[in-house]
């Protein structure tokens, strides 16, 4: 128990260092999405083979991670960096 006590007493952030790490590997695969603007539903994500949907404003992806790990998927923060 005091390992992980110690553990969280070095962060710096108020993020966990798992979260930085899921979030990091998210933001490499966004790269790889080819992203479409539709201004019914939001943004829609091409990761072939699938098509994916990103309503920012509910916070949901249709993959489903977004919702699951409270930690933006690929397809979401690909959806952030278009422009």
């Amino acid at each position: 128990m005091n390992q992980i006590r110690d553990f969280c007493e070095k962060w710096i952030i108020d993020v966990s260092p798992m979260a930085m790490k899921v979030l990091a590997e998210n933001a490499e695969y966004a790269s790889k999405c080819e992203v479409r603007f539709n201004d019914d539903i939001g943004f829609e994500i091409g990761d072939p083979p699938y098509l994916h949907i990103v309503n920012m404003k509910r916070k949901q992806c249709s993959c489903r991670s977004w919702q699951l790990k409270g930690i933006p998927c690929a397809h979401t923060i690909a959806a952030m960096y278009y422009k």
